[in-house]
């Protein structure tokens, strides 16, 4: 008779046995020799992008233009990051703080104005600091697709995320290492862009990489759709989220900020962004998982408490959650250490620069604790924290004394996106070097979407005239 132990054993060999036959029936990749998978090519390029957001995507797009053949590397099923992965619909002016001065275009100002034409997009006043059009984020998706579409010489690579990176010397890359259906696959390239937001491939590369504590991190935001809302407010007459989100009977949240919006083509939904996940760093495993889940836990909670608040009258549908984004809209994690760190005056006051790539007219927007700290252009500033009747307090104050010059615009220099000691490695997007102040402008969609498009250009003249990453920098015209 076998023993407890023996029994157990012998199970369990014969599983494992089971598992091999059926593993190698199936062609799956056997391990190799210290567990390590089979790895087999993808292809060779010119370019790769890590990352398919607007920022991958439009720097793929500039590479492919000036014939590169690019190849584009995209986590989810689909492009577009945090617009369309984190359902976020509004893209900042493309003016100055005054609306005289255009100071984006490029295909920012392309997307957008074929969203406009297709009624698919909104704008606001172009002197709004922080909103110039609000966007229908589901189009925005087939407005990528199509534009990637159109260029052959780009191979996106959907499902597939980057694992590690092969080097044959101290900051030149070979090749992405990436995982996906077909298992790990080698993805050789001549220049490599890293617009994975967490700086991924940068810091699997050995280039250096920093990041704040987890408390000073800005906190993120899991956004929804819900209906319901016009009906509560013609019962009611009102529709007061920050009551909503704490103090008595709400949702017992520690903030009292958010938002909401029209979703553009569909009047009978409204956008919502009222989470707040902190002390969350997305970088990390655990910590994600967790601030997913917790968010969601939030969403439930804004709900429930909205329909305690506004109940349904006369048979009315109440607050209802049409659709939960499909990924948490993460605002910090990993910046790179790069040849230039841009600072808060770099920003507030906006400085020049010889190589710049991007222009901004977004406020300063900080989420912090259980609060929000806005600084404008203009030399104002706005801290508003959450009373425990959920009501905002609002101090207003200066950070500029009256009688200084201000700017209207600020500048973003090529040399935040290179990471010290890169030959053939750039960033793009919210992982640049830059002061905590500085972020709390430069981290949003538009700004990131001109630091993409640059780096593809960076990208071409450094194929095409075999530069250091450093030295490949193609500066914005001035105006």
């Amino acid at each position: 008779m076998l023993t407890r132990r023996e029994f157990f054993g012998a199970g369990l060999g014969a599983f494992a046995a089971f598992a091999a036959q059926n593993s190698a029936r199936a062609g799956d990749a056997v391990p190799a020799s210290g567990g390590a998978r089979k790895e087999t090519s993808a292809g060779e390029f010119d370019v790769c992008v890590l990352g398919g957001s607007c920022t991958g995507v439009f720097a793929a797009v500039r590479a492919a233009e000036r014939g590169m053949k690019v190849a584009l590397v995209e986590n989810n099923g689909f492009f577009g990051g945090t617009a369309t992965a984190g359902f976020v619909p509004v893209w900042h002016s493309l003016y100055d703080t005054k609306g005289e001065k255009k100071i984006i275009g490029g295909l920012t100002e392309e997307i957008e104005n074929r969203l406009l034409a297709r009624r698919e997009a909104v704008l606001e006043k172009r002197t709004d600091p922080s909103v110039g059009a609000y966007l229908n984020v589901s189009a925005l998706t087939l407005a990528l697709d199509d534009l990637v579409s159109k260029h052959g010489s780009i191979r996106p690579f959907l499902h597939a995320r980057v694992t590690d990176a092969r080097l044959s010397s101290a900051g030149r890359a070979t090749h992405a290492v990436i995982e996906d259906k077909s298992g790990r696959r080698l993805i050789a390239a001549k220049f490599f862009i890293d617009a994975t937001g967490d700086a991924d491939f940068i810091r699997r590369a050995g280039l250096g990489t920093w990041r704040l504590e987890r408390a000073d991190l800005q906190a993120h935001t899991t956004c929804a759709l819900i209906s319901g809302v016009d009906a509560a407010r013609r019962a009611y007459g009102r529709f007061d989220l920050s009551r909503i989100l704490c103090g008595k009977g709400g949702a017992g949240l520690e903030h009292g900020f958010g938002w909401t919006a029209k979703v553009v083509g569909c009047p009978s939904l409204d956008f919502i962004a009222a989470t707040r996940v902190k002390n969350c760093d997305p970088s990390d495993a655990d910590d994600l998982t967790r601030g997913e889940i917790e968010a969601r836990r939030q969403i439930a909670a804004i709900v429930d408490a909205a329909n305690r608040m506004y109940p349904p009258k006369k048979g009315g549908p109440g607050i209802s959650i049409a659709a939960i984004a499909p990924c948490m809209g993460l605002r910090e994690s990993r910046h790179i250490d790069a040849l230039y760190r841009v600072t808060a005056d770099d920003v507030l006051r906006g400085r020049r620069f010889d190589d710049t790539i991007a222009r901004g007219s977004y406020r300063v927007d900080i989420h912090e604790g259980t609060g929000i700290t806005f600084r404008y252009l203009d030399g104002t500033e706005t801290r508003m924290t959450a009373r425990p009747d959920g009501s905002m307090k609002h101090a207003r104050g200066r950070w500029l004394p009256k009688g200084e010059k201000t700017a209207t615009w600020y500048e973003i220099p090529y040399r935040a996106l290179v990471p010290k000691g890169s030959q053939n490695i750039i960033a793009a997007g919210r992982m640049i070097d830059c002061e905590r102040d500085a972020y709390g402008a430069l981290r949003v969609m538009v700004n990131c979407n001109q630091m993409g498009e640059a780096a593809g250009l960076a990208a071409v003249r450094a194929v095409k005239e075999r530069l250091p990453a450093a030295d490949a920098c193609v500066p914005l015209a001035s105006i």
